[in-house]
């Protein structure tokens, strides 16, 4: 585990394994410009000062050594045990929280421990190892107090056992129907008593949420435990309301560039409801152009900070929820659908209010020159994906398939899209040039029936008019960065930190056992270039899971770190501000520059004066401010991806328990002592297989064992191993969706229909336990269906009689 940090932090770039790092190298290695060294240096002494960061010899910063105590957020494994991600970073990383000495402390708690240091654990760069544990010994604050969870009676008992895997005894309920709750039911209760190691938890219902198991009941039970926010109040659906009527054919633009008679479009998703960027495409013969300029790219972006005053209940509202949460088939917006997918949402055929950037590229993709503006546009088409690739290739019949508008298409769209593709393509050349990372990993769609369940899943469409989007939003999120740069205006940045020290040790193990090599600090294009060694090959799915898991957590930051898998020296997102506070806040930002300096940074006193004003504009908040709102809206940002990440397994390992036995395809994602997981490939979801159930190669029994040197499980006898990347067929053996929990079993050889091969214990015991649930089902089924048959005979013989009396 990672401390995730929104400020710069030197832990980033600090070698576990070698020698601690000067200023100098650390401002070198975060990639500090030379007219910002006096100000990083001051921020070093800050953390000096602050004990952040300590002194271990002459000039040589490094972080400090653990105390007696430790004050942090927990992390609680399933297994019993923790860690505790200290507020502020260590040398030795995150503390370790052995089985025993958690306190009753659950995951999110913000916890006290004591640090013990044993020798017996070694510690330093050799072991690889912290010398030091933790014992907690206080709960400061707890992280959550309601749960969800399905109620049941053992006994005279009712309990509910909670959903997921944070709490694993079930919680004591004194009185279940006091909300009228009976057994079965989804609930929401909140924790009075917390289990503690002797003694189990007691709690409340506090919320009836439906019937366990049915697609809308466990959405609503994901919205209530991730406590992503429910209706908007009734203050901040009046005034989005208000902010809609306000928008008309007669508002005001004469402060805006009209681009109404261009030619502007919008690619999509076929479901999207908000559409928040459209793009315009020229080129030119670069010898009629002053500046040599082959390609101009227009980006638009929803004003969304014309319509939600800065402070209003609105704006506070977005704030509180950072962000959009993406479930699956339910959207929890940031903003009111009234804006989000009404007068915000850049829809075809109406005049619609953007915030622009344009983009000048020679004939090579290379930028020459940017310039932003308030604007209206009028978008003359709203197209998929599918339907804009198949334009593209001329493929008409496809196109008009997969429309969601009317399938008519001028030459003139047609020629711009593939326009569009043409410079994408070279922004891509560019990138990678450059050192964009660029992972091949699969993705899927889920498919649901008509109830809301899932039923298969199929592969996410690979049109290059995803990459399209995905080059032109990049550009113009740069576009804006560098803007405000030459401003020197404080701004929220997405940042992505170079690959932790320790990471990067683990990734040369996982490609070494797949037959490769990385130097020790591998740059990102000597990362591209394992990745690209490995495409095509048995290994690659397993080097890119490892690079994966060796990249950095992106988050919010107005630190200038830069965007490390992007190749990009400054980034800010901008590009989504109907779904990201921090692109609103850029939006605004935005508005106060042009208002003061235009898009021309330089000037005499005038200029000065000008620029003294902007900085003093509340709609550019200083750098603190912007700290706050960086952590706050990264924070919602992985609550958000948890929950969605939470919902869909469960839509997952819910289809999956209809399928026990059955076996798939599936690869290694993950090695430990304990055991494997394995992903389904069909499905995306892992599934776990502990070490006791692994096969047995030849007679007898086999022993697994960790190699930490290399990453992977070895047979102590054969010599067999299993590591990342590993393909195997896999066997459902047991499933439990709302405890989110899937065990596997390694079947040999391929699926097949005959179970009488040579199979391993676990993938043995699967089937046997499958053949017994089948029998109890099949016996229940005949049971019912006697009894229906008993049923209706007894109906028959009533009417017959009552025939014969009517007879009579």
């Amino acid at each position: 585990m990672k401390h995730r940090s929104s400020k710069s932090n030197p832990r980033r770039t600090s070698k576990k394994t070698s020698e601690p790092d000067s200023a100098d190298q650390l401002a070198k290695d975060l990639g500090v410009r030379r007219e910002d060294t006096d100000q990083f240096n001051r921020s070093v002494n800050d953390q000096l000062s602050d004990d952040q960061v300590v002194l271990s010899k002459p000039q040589a910063t490094v972080l400090p050594p653990p105390g007696r105590e430790m004050v942090g957020s927990f992390q609680l494994n399933q297994r019993g045990f923790g860690f505790i991600i200290p507020d502020t970073p260590i040398e030795h990383g995150d503390l370790f929280v052995p089985a025993g000495n958690t306190g009753g402390a659950l995951t999110g708690d913000h916890v006290r421990a004591r640090v013990i240091h044993q020798k017996s654990r070694g510690g330093g760069s050799k072991s690889g190892r912290s010398p030091y544990i933790g014992e907690v010994i206080e709960v400061i604050q707890r992280g959550n107090q309601c749960f969800t969870g399905n109620l049941k009676k053992r006994g005279q008992v009712w309990v509910v056992q909670v959903d997921g895997k944070i709490l694993h005894d079930p919680i004591i309920i004194r009185d279940p129907h006091a909300k009228d709750a009976k057994e079965g039911d989804k609930v929401v209760i909140e924790i009075s008593d917390y289990p503690t190691d002797d003694e189990p938890g007691e709690g409340v219902i506090i919320e009836v949420l439906g019937e366990s198991g049915q697609p809308h009941t466990e959405t609503l039970a994901v919205i209530r435990a991730f406590g992503l926010p429910g209706q908007f109040p009734p203050e901040v659906i009046a005034q989005a309301r208000a902010a809609a009527a306000s928008f008309d054919e007669t508002t005001p633009r004469s402060n805006r560039e009209d681009l109404t008679k261009q030619l502007i479009c919008t690619i999509d998703p076929p479901d999207a409801k908000d559409f928040d960027d459209a793009i315009s495409i020229d080129r030119f013969d670069p010898h009629d152009q002053d500046d040599g300029a082959a390609y101009e790219l227009g980006i638009h972006i929803a004003d969304v900070s014309y319509f939600v005053t800065q402070d209003s209940e609105l704006d506070k509202e977005a704030y509180t929820r950072g962000n959009s949460a993406y479930l699956p088939k339910k959207v929890v917006p940031m903003l009111p659908e009234l804006l989000s997918n009404g007068v915000c949402s850049l829809q075809e055929g109406v005049d619609r209010f953007c915030k622009s950037a344009f983009v000048r590229y020679d004939e090579r993709g290379h930028v020459i020159s940017e310039r932003l503006a308030n604007t209206v546009i009028h978008s003359a088409k709203r197209l998929t994906y599918i339907e804009a690739q198949a334009l593209i290739e001329d493929d008409l019949r496809l196109a008009r398939k997969h429309t969601r508008s009317t399938p008519k298409y001028s030459r003139a769209l047609i020629d711009k899209l593939k326009l569009m593709d043409e410079l994408a393509r070279l922004l891509r050349q560019r990138r990678i040039k450059d050192g964009m990372i660029t992972l091949a990993l699969p993705d899927v769609e889920l498919v649901f029936d008509e109830h809301g369940f899932v039923v298969d899943a199929t592969p996410e469409d690979n049109a290059f008019t995803h990459t399209i989007i995905e080059m032109f939003m990049v550009e113009a999120n740069e576009a804006i960065a560098r803007f405000f740069d030459r401003l020197q205006v404080p701004c929220i940045r997405r940042i992505h930190p170079d690959p932790d020290v320790s990471d990067l040790s683990d990734l040369r193990r996982y490609v070494r056992v797949a037959g490769y090599n990385v130097p020790d600090n591998p740059t990102r294009i000597e990362l591209q270039q394992l990745l690209n060694s490995a495409r095509g090959k048995p290994a690659e799915y397993a080097v890119n899971i490892a690079v994966l898991k060796t990249l950095s957590k992106a988050e919010y930051s107005p630190q200038p770190i830069g965007h490390f898998a992007l190749a990009s020296k400054q980034y800010v997102h901008f590009t989504s501000p109907i779904r990201r506070y921090p692109d609103l806040t850029a939006h605004r930002s935005l508005d106060a520059c042009l208002e003061h300096a235009g898009n021309d940074p330089k000037g005499g006193r005038k200029k000065k004066i000008n620029l003294q004003r902007l900085l003093d504009d509340p709609r550019c908040p200083d750098e603190q401010s912007l700290t706050e709102t960086g952590r706050h809206c990264s924070s919602t940002e992985r609550n958000a991806e948890s929950a969605e990440r939470n919902l869909r397994t469960f839509f997952v390992l819910e289809l999956l328990s209809h399928k026990l036995g059955e076996d798939f395809e599936g690869t290694v994602t993950g090695v430990t002592n304990s055991g494997v997981y394995v992903q389904i490939n069909r499905y995306l979801v892992d599934g776990f297989i502990p070490v006791n159930d692994l096969p047995s190669h030849g007679s007898g029994t086999d022993r697994w064992r960790l190699n930490r040197a290399t990453g992977a499980l070895v047979a102590q006898r054969s010599g067999k191993t299993i590591t990342i990347g590993d393909q195997f067929v896999v066997r459902i053996a047991t499933v439990k969706p709302a405890g989110r929990v899937l065990e596997l079993a390694i079947v040999d050889g391929r699926p097949s229909k005959s179970q009488k091969r040579s199979q391993p214990r676990g993938a043995r015991k699967a089937f046997q336990e499958t053949l017994e649930l089948k029998r109890a089902k099949n016996k229940a089924k005949s049971t019912h269906k006697n009894n229906d048959i008993n049923k209706s005979k007894s109906k028959a013989k009533s009417k017959k009689k009552d025939r014969r009396k009517r007879k009579r």
